[in-house]
This record gives structure tokens, sequence and C-alpha cells, in this order.
């Protein structure tokens, strides 16, 4: 589930897109080799370094963000003329436009309106310690790996994805994986993490058969992520479902899904409007308060755990509810669209303005907040986790992090337990984060430093429950 989406939190979300850049370079002489600095985030810094390499008449060269343990990521044309440097990054509609003064390079980031000051200075080699995640499956397996496609009718969509099945004939029970908010491919990969993936991998070594597959327009799916909602999604996943069901090994009365995050709002979803195609659903760091609750909370957390004075995630804590509150309550994006306008226009902070500066100003805000118009976010906060969950009679169990920054584990279990349903097994795990990894602090800037994927003990528990669930 994503970060804020205000003018601090969302750049979490430039954060966690950064090692899927793909970058582009012009012939200079005088940058080659290694160019290290940090975006200023406020919260926190991000440090970045460039690689740079004379090839014939131009360059190439890769960057590395160690913080998120990405390296080696391919850059693709840079404009040098020996003093100004112009780089596009198109993958993340940003630029940065620096100048070459005494053996730095000063400029500029930008995206979606936000600016953020980055300099560049020669790094004496190029990061080389990436970390190590001793949990990623290794062959060869004790199972068959099959490469799949299925079709998702109503919107014809050809979808792409893996299973690994334990030897032997069967039937054996079976499971879709579906991923958190966000085009994420069949392994979930995050910051060198492949989660889906060592999931996968522990519960077909437990003789349970996994369908995990490329979201639509990741990887070797088909079609995009840009204007589909949660609704979409959801169709995709039951199409994984039914693909599972073709196959002559699964037990078609143990057939489940496991969703994370998101994915595990998809899986409340599933069950609620289940007609007996899935026995079971598994839920990890599910929402179940309303969304825009959810959504404020995270922004506290997130805040709170970067170290900032507690005064400051407050009061980003209420701007946001409030941003969040006028688009839960518009009728539509254009409404929306307006009502963010208007509220903009009201900021204190920009009376001293005169008209033309101030409509540049919510022009460049407006555009900082998009995505809250955008057809998922639209649909995503007017989402109630609550009206689907209570319509869930199916086994299911769900698991939290005591350390999530990004689903609040104290406020989402507390809800669920209100809710009395005696099918649903719930359960905190102490010291774990958002992505189920051992945590100092649950902050996001952990998750790619972190050695551990997905906590063993989960796993455990999680595999142990569904091959207790008996087929009715």
């Amino acid at each position: 589930m994503e970060s804020s989406l205000s003018l601090k939190s969302s750049l979490f979300y430039l954060i966690s897109g950064l090692f899927f850049l793909t970058l582009s370079i012009s012939h200079a002489q005088t940058i080659s080799g290694s160019w290290e600095g940090k975006l200023d985030l406020g919260l926190q810094q991000l440090p970045l370094i460039f690689n740079f390499e004379p090839e014939s008449e131009v360059w190439k060269g890769t960057l590395d963000s160690p913080q998120q343990n990405a390296y080696g990521i391919p850059l693709t044309s840079v404009l040098f003329d020996g003093t100004l440097l112009s780089i596009q990054i198109t993958t993340l509609s940003a630029t940065f436009e620096g100048t070459l003064v005494d053996n730095s390079i000063r400029g500029q980031f930008k995206q979606s309106g936000l600016s953020l000051s980055l300099t560049l200075s020669p790094s004496k080699k190029k990061a080389d310690n990436q970390i190590k995640h001793p949990q990623t499956p290794q062959g060869p397996f004790p199972y068959e790996i099959i490469n799949t496609s299925f079709v998702q009718k109503e919107d014809d969509l050809l979808l792409k994805g893996t299973v690994t099945k334990p030897q032997g004939e069967g039937p054996f029970a079976s499971v879709v994986l579906i991923s958190g908010s966000g085009p994420q491919d069949r392994n979930s990969e995050i910051f060198g993490h492949v989660p889906f993936w060592v999931i996968a991998d522990h519960l077909t070594r437990q003789g349970i058969v996994v369908l995990r597959y490329d979201d639509r327009g990741v990887g070797e799916s088909e079609g995009t992520m840009e204007g589909a909602t949660t609704h979409d999604f959801v169709k995709d996943a039951w199409s994984a479902v039914e693909k599972l069901k073709s196959f002559s090994f699964i037990d078609k009365n143990k057939i489940g899904v496991i969703g994370h995050s998101e994915g595990g709002l998809i899986s409340w979803m599933m069950a609620a409007n289940n007609t007996g195609n899935i026995a079971f659903i598994t839920a990890l760091a599910p929402p179940v308060i309303s969304i825009d609750s959810l959504m404020s909370e995270q922004t506290y957390d997130i805040i709170m755990a970067s170290g900032a004075e507690e005064n400051l995630a407050k009061e980003q804590q209420s701007y946001n509810f409030k941003l969040y509150q006028l688009v839960k309550e518009s009728q539509s994006p254009v409404e929306a669209k307006e009502k963010l306008r208007r509220f903009i226009a009201e900021d204190e902070r920009l009376v001293h303005l005169d008209s033309l500066e101030k409509a540049v100003q919510i022009d460049q805000r407006l555009e900082q907040y998009a995505q809250l118009t955008a057809p998922w976010f639209y649909n995503f906060i007017k989402t109630e986790p609550k009206d689907f969950i209570h319509q869930v009679s199916i086994p299911s169990w769900v698991a939290f992090g005591s350390k999530d920054k990004q689903v609040n584990a104290i406020s989402n279990k507390e809800a669920l337990i209100k809710m009395g349903l005696p099918n649903i097994n719930v359960n905190v795990y102490d010291g774990l984060n958002h992505l189920f990894q051992t945590a100092e602090t649950g902050a996001i800037s952990e998750y790619g430093t972190n050695t551990e994927t997905f906590n063993p003990k989960v796993l455990e528990d999680m595999s142990n429950w569904i091959k207790s669930i008996k087929p009715e």
C-alpha cells in the first residue's frame, strides 16, 4: 500500500520508484567515473551513485542506490556540453538539470511538480556492497516449475505467471498470490527482495501448489495499469483461480488466495463474493479500517519512523486527512479536482503572492496531487473494507507486523476483532514491518537494507494453517 501523497510523504513514492529508473547520456570527457550525491527529502536523505564510462562518441553508465540495494541500473540518454548536464528520466516523468562547477554538478531533480536539490561529487569507487538475500531460492528445486498463461476474459488480457508444483500426482491444496499496490512482477520484487518467490518456494516444499503472476502491464503480462482500479485487479485474480482449477493435480475443494496489503483487500473482496470457487484466504497486512483513516495513520507512522518531531507528523497527518476527505466525498474526479483547487487556494502560505504567482503555485500543487484524482486512488479511497469483511464466511488467516508503518497493526487488528467473526484467525507478529521482515523501526528506508526477505515464523505458521484446513 502506498505511502501518503502530501508534498513530504509523496517523496516516498519517489524513493520506492528509483530502482526502476532508465536514464539517458551524451558524450563528455569530464564526467568519466563515478559521481555520488544525496537527494534531500527533508525527513531523510537518499544516496545515489552515477557511474559514467565513455564508449565511442557517446556515454554509457549505470545508477546505484545503495540504501535500496539497487545496483547497475542502466542509463540511456544524457546531454552534456562540458558545463551543463541535462538528464531525462521518462519512466518517472522526471528530469535532472545541473551545472558542472568546481568539480561538482549542482542541480535540481524534478518530478510531478516537486523539485529536489541534488549535488553530485566525484566518488572514489563504484558501489560494490550489495546486500545479500539469503532467502532467495536457489536450485536445484524439489518441485516442478511450470510457466503458464491465462486470459482475463472480461478485459481480454493475457496474463503470464509461474506455477510451482510438488512432486507427485496430487491432488494438492493450492493458492494464488495477489500483490499489493502498484505494478508488481510475479515475484513481487522490491529492493532486490523476491518475497512472492520466497513464499512460493516455502509453500511448495510443504506440498502446496502456488500460482504467482505478473500484474497487468508488467513483465510478460499484457495490458496496462493506467486507468485500472482495485476492482479490475479482482477480476485478474479470479482469472488466476480459474487457471488453477484447470490443472488435474489440483484439489478443487482446497483452493485459496494469499494477498498482501492491497492484495489483502482483494482477498476480502473475493471471499465476500465467493460462490464456492475458493475455500480459504490468507491476508497479509490487509486494510480493515476505512482507507482514508488507514492512510492518515500511515502518514503519521512513516514520518515518526523517519525521526521527525511529533508535531510535524501530526500536522502532516491532519493536512493529508483533509485531502483524502475532499476526494472521498466528491461525486466525480472532476469535482474532486475542483475541490482540491479551492483547498489549495485557501492556503494561508499563498496569501502574500500576486495573482499570477498564486495561480502558478496552485497549478504546481494540483500536479503534485494528480494521483489523488486518478482512477485507482479515486476508487481506492472510497473503499470500506468492512463492507466486504462482514460477508466473509470461509476460513481466513490474517497477519500483521507490529512495526508496520503502512498498515497499522493495532488499529486494524482491533477493528477486525471487534467484528467478532469466528472464521477469521488474527495474528500479530512482534518486530516485523510491512514486508514481514524483522525490523528495527519499521521505516520504509529499512526495506532495502534488510537481509531478511520474509520472516520464517510467519511462513511456517501460514503453511501449517493451510495444511490444517479440511475441505467441506
